[in-house]
């Protein structure tokens, strides 16, 4: 297989299948102009997407306006987010939400057949459409079933991206490794788009999929396309306290709820912290509960929720009710959950314009791998999956402006050199010294920690995926870790307790 395409996605999520259509819903792609490729490093509907809880923000209410809403998105952000992006993301957000309805996706109503509108921290009105507690699924299946009937469009189902290099003809020559039946084979595209998620196995504990090993970032980085506040990394207050790398997380919603915050005396602290109290942005959240945890005997603090009536968890929370119950053996309706903060998002990412694109021509960055600007030093909740659509729908023109049809050639495949690398030391080194709270001799240790690695790895000869993404993980940390080093102040997610 040696095919050329005009536009090769790489990522499955809401940034590249909300790509895809805006693309098909062009006159170059419906007048079969447009030769287009979809890749996925899973199944199609393993993305983070797919795990997001809280929902999408946009106003649709007469009690808010989107000036609160963009005053909302620059306070969490602590002033870093660029004003006119802010601006662009969160006017066009209403007209989002009704391409995702028109799509196909079935946001919840109320009894008098309204948009049940929720409220998240940081937020000052009523603003969050979901789908119950299981928002990001709900839009991740309307989007796959659109993509069925789009049979023009090439996918690539379990293929991870191994291989990048530009081309003579300002595009792309892409390695890929079909993890099915283990074959290697190249394509060629104009334009490339990386919508490849996070980098939530850099963390022992994190709400994030399996496959987010940051390897989007990596190949960006590779080609030289510029990387900002990489460690602008944001630690969900509230993951599920149990065993196994990946948590589950509890949507900040619920909280909104009527949710509090316990410590191990079952007193409630967050109004000692902020006078938002649960309801303060997450960056300050997560520092409090790591705050108590260090004056307690538990390793965590407890979210009460027996508040919250039986008949709102059974409507708005569904699948949390379910899944404590399944995982740590907790009924919310009369049980504290035990919760610790935990990596969710990262903030920054590989530097993009406002309509998408890098520092490296012809390539764009979509979603949580890209840095905008919305989200400056800490984003809002319920933002991302807006940014995620914002951006995609942004970066259409400039996408189908000045394509180069590009033609195949037979080339030989090269694979990545690879070391033998342990996945545990990394994650172990990055909660470590690069988790909520750092400090600059941490950041350094870390740094020659990962030299030790380097330099007592031995060569692989032969290809694996877990490999693989070992590898990525451990370039991608260091990119990290640097990153950190050269911060110069505390802000929003970012706090070095030597910058105090």
């Amino acid at each position: 297989m040696n095919q050329s395409f005009d536009i090769v996605i790489v990522g499955s999520g809401i940034g590249g299948l909300s790509t895809l259509f805006y693309l098909s819903e062009t006159k170059a792609f419906q007048s079969n102009q447009l030769r287009i490729c979809v890749i996925s490093k899973g199944s199609l509907n393993q993305t983070n997407t797919n795990w997001a809880q809280g929902g999408i923000a946009a106003v649709n209410a007469l009690e808010d306006h989107v000036e609160k809403h963009i005053q909302d998105t620059m306070i969490a952000g602590a002033y870093k987010s660029n004003p006119y992006i802010v601006e662009k993301v969160i006017r066009s957000a209403p007209a989002l939400i009704q391409n995702l309805i028109d799509w196909g996706v079935q946001f919840d109503k109320n009894a008098l057949g309204e948009y049940d509108l929720a409220k998240e921290g940081g937020h000052s009105a009523h603003r969050i459409f979901h789908k119950h507690d299981q928002t990001g699924a709900a839009i991740q299946n309307a989007l796959l079933q659109k993509l069925i009937h789009h049979q023009q469009i090439t996918v690539f189902e379990h293929t991870c991206l191994i291989g990048l290099h530009n081309n003579q003809q300002d595009g792309f020559d892409l390695t890929l490794f079909n993890s099915s039946n283990n074959h290697f084979f190249h394509i060629h595209t104009s334009k490339l788009v990386l919508a490849t998620g996070g980098i939530g196995m850099l963390y022992e504990k994190t709400t994030n999929q399996s496959i987010a090993t940051g390897d989007g970032i990596y190949f960006a980085h590779k080609l030289g396309a510029t990387l900002e506040n990489l460690s602008y990394i944001q630690f969900h207050p509230t993951g599920l306290y149990e065993e196994g790398n990946i948590s589950f997380l509890i949507t900040e919603a619920l909280r909104g709820a009527g949710a509090r915050l316990l410590n191990e005396k079952k007193e409630a602290f967050m109004y000692h912290y902020d006078q938002r109290a649960e309801l303060a942005p997450r960056d300050i959240v997560s520092r409090s509960i790591l705050k108590e945890i260090t004056q307690q005997n538990l390793p965590y603090v407890y979210l009460d929720a027996t508040g919250i009536s039986a008949e709102q968890i059974a409507h708005h929370f569904p699948t949390i009710q379910l899944e404590c119950k399944k995982r740590v053996g907790i009924d919310i309706h009369s049980d504290l959950i035990p919760v610790i903060p935990t990596q969710h998002y990262v903030c920054g990412g590989v530097k993009v314009n406002e309509f998408g694109e890098t520092t490296v021509k012809n390539l764009y960055a979509i979603g949580e791998i890209a840095s905008t600007g919305l989200h400056g030093a800490n984003r809002l909740a319920s933002n991302s999956l807006l940014e995620a659509i914002a951006f995609a729908k942004f970066a259409t023109n400039e996408l189908i402006k000045n394509l180069k049809h590009t033609s195949s050639s037979e080339s030989k495949i090269e694979l990545p050199k690879l070391k033998s690398l342990d996945r545990g030391s990394i994650q172990s080194i990055l909660s470590k010294y690069a988790g909520v709270i750092k400090s600059t001799q941490g950041l350094h240790e870390a740094l020659e920690n990962f030299q030790v690695i380097e330099k007592t790895s031995v060569d692989i000869n032969d290809f694996n995926l877990v490999d693989f993404e070992n590898n990525i993980l451990f370039y991608v940390g260091q990119y990290l870790i640097q990153d950190a080093i050269a911060q110069k102040e505390n802000v929003g997610v970012f706090f070095n307790q030597d910058l105090v």
